[in-house]
């Protein structure tokens, strides 16, 4: 176990803390989340580690920035009765009650909290009425989520207990058959890799990457956002869908990695970097194949086409400006659209760009091949927290931006940030610079695999959505332009400071 004063000074490692830190603090003013954030002290604790016991007291609230917890009681003790993750508190029922704990809490993983004295916790609460009112609601909005969250919980499980025939539904019945239709297609692969070589036809191969487009439109048709079913109906056939497909999902190379999230979050620049090669490969006969229909969807194509969409936008900036352009990629990853500028431009020094990144293994990747393409003078890498920036917890000298860009951030966010990120990039672009932020769209029919077989969950927006979060903010106006990559699922809002 180690502890670390003052959380703004540590690296925190991933997108997943970056929500965490946003998700919970959303409720509070700036001088407040100022407060928690130099008043806490970081605890890494490795599995197995107890951070509250029953009937003990407890000196301290603690915040979950990463890892899990599962939660016990006395009465029952070979179960747990729930588990607290990442944006969750731990410890809030007994100080708000000045009680002993009724549950003990252990670690499942190596985790990270975000530890408050509750005696300075409470000084602070009675010497500031404004943080008490705002603090008490933020408790209260975070555990009014935990009793939806969990009686949603349980009414699934209470359908799920029902027989499959209750789910009588014609577009149940399609459902289940499609499910049934795809395994079988697959099953039958499998049979032609083992008789012959170990690979499938070519023909083959065409036909179970037609049946998994298909088998996306029905889902999404089904469990989408558009679907009549009711909210259980959907959790309930989202649910029988994961526990159909993913066991062949987790023989493949790339859709493994996207539910497994080695680094923390599904899209990581090792991920994205896969997805750039596009050459498939898995376990087995059906891992490789399987992980082709992936590579080949709608969503593993717009990720490639937006690095194209990107490139020609830095192009761009570029060609409209008479000395070196200056531009900016947040959340950047592999960036390899920098890359790709950098190799198309006649004279280097048209270009200079900083990435920034939470991730210092994506940084690291990059000064590889910076340094291997002899760029060290024409790329800066800034290692930073954009939650932190935003909020204006964290300080960066990055001003006269030409173009300030990020393909795959938002979407991972809510409004209000995106609304404070985008009034930050706006106080770094010169007069007449340009940001371009991307997200996915509603149109995206691969939604619902994402969400329930993946668990790779994102906000999609649309159009009307990105207007209005431009207008909100300090450009104080709908988007200059919106484009789409070439699959039409992935768009990009621009905006030019006035």
């Amino acid at each position: 176990m180690s502890r670390t004063q003052g959380i703004g000074r540590s690296e925190l490692g991933d997108l997943t803390i970056m929500q965490t830190a946003l998700g919970l603090l959303s409720e509070l003013d700036e001088e407040d989340i100022d407060w928690i954030f130099h008043t806490g002290v970081e605890r890494h604790v490795i599995a197995d580690t107890v951070i509250v016991r029953e009937n003990e007291p407890l000196s301290y609230l603690y915040i979950v920035l990463e890892g899990l917890f599962g939660v016990r009681i006395v009465s029952i003790p070979d179960s747990e009765i729930g588990r607290v993750g990442p944006g969750e508190i731990i410890g809030e029922i007994s100080f708000l009650e000045d009680r002993l704990p009724s549950a003990t809490v252990t670690a499942i993983e190596s985790s990270l909290l975000l530890e408050i004295p509750s005696v300075l916790l409470a000084e602070r609460l009675k010497a500031t009425p404004s943080f008490g009112a705002q603090f008490y609601r933020a408790l209260a909005v975070l555990n009014s989520r935990r009793v939806r969250e969990r009686v949603s919980s349980l009414t699934t499980s209470f359908h799920a207990k029902l027989d499959a025939t209750n789910l009588i539904g014609e577009a149940s019945r399609t459902f289940f058959s499609w499910i049934e239709s795809f395994k079988s297609l697959l099953f039958r692969a499998d049979g032609e890799a083992l008789k012959g070589d170990g690979h499938v036809s070519e023909a083959t191969a065409v036909a179970v990457d037609k049946t998994f487009l298909d088998f996306c439109r029905v889902v999404h048709t089904t469990i989408g956002d558009s679907s009549t079913e009711n909210s259980w109906v959907k959790a309930e056939l989202g649910a029988r869908l994961q526990r159909e497909i993913l066991p062949f999902v987790l023989l493949t190379e790339t859709m493994e990695r996207f539910y497994s999230k080695p680094r923390g979050f599904a899209v990581d620049f090792q991920t994205i970097e896969m997805i750039y090669r596009n050459r498939s490969a898995g376990t087995g006969r059906i891992g490789p194949l399987l992980d082709r229909c992936f590579l080949s969807s709608p969503i593993a194509a717009a990720i490639r086409n937006r690095r194209v969409l990107l490139a020609k936008e830095i192009m761009r900036t570029i060609q409209a400006k008479d000395g070196a352009a200056h531009v900016t990629c947040l959340a950047c990853g592999p960036a390899r659209e920098i890359f790709d500028v950098f190799q198309q431009l006649d004279d280097r020094r048209r270009l200079y760009a900083s990435l920034v990144d939470i991730d210092l293994q994506a940084l690291a990747y990059a000064a590889d091949r910076r340094n291997n393409a002899g760029l060290q003078n024409r790329l800066n890498l800034i290692n930073a927290n954009l939650v932190y920036l935003a909020l204006g917890r964290q300080k960066l000298e990055l001003n006269d931006q030409d173009l300030i860009y990020s393909i795959g951030l938002i979407e991972y966010f809510n409004d209000k940030f995106v609304v404070k990120l985008l009034d930050w990039i706006y106080g770094r672009l010169r007069p007449g610079g340009t940001v371009i932020l991307g997200n996915f769209h509603p149109n995206n029919y691969g939604k619902e695999m994402m969400d329930y077989v993946l668990e790779w969950r994102l906000i999609h927006r649309s159009e009307e959505d990105m207007h209005r979060l431009f207008t909100c903010s300090a450009f104080g106006r709908s988007c200059t332009r919106i484009q789409f990559e070439d699959e039409g699922i992935n768009l990009f809002a621009e905006c030019v400071r006035d």
